[in-house]
């Protein structure tokens, strides 16, 4: 028997399209349009009007830990 889906606004079925800063590529503003950015830790601002966008969270792995294990 299958269980029903639960409708939880915390699930990433339910999130929807975010725009996130892509390292690596080019990340066109989306308030301005241009591509330049200060990036940071965790979010990138957009040099020139401000905006700013959560970075995309991938491989799982801090670069303390890359370095560690490439030792």
């Amino acid at each position: 028997m299958r269980r029903a889906a639960r409708n939880d606004d915390n699930s990433p079925i339910n999130w929807g399209y975010r725009i996130m800063y892509r390292p690596g590529q080019v990340n066109h503003c989306p308030g301005c349009g241009q591509a330049g950015w200060h990036v940071g830790r965790v979010t990138a601002q957009c040099a020139f009007c401000g905006t700013a966008l959560a970075l995309v969270q991938g491989g799982g792995r801090m670069p303390a830990q890359e370095f560690a294990l490439s030792a």
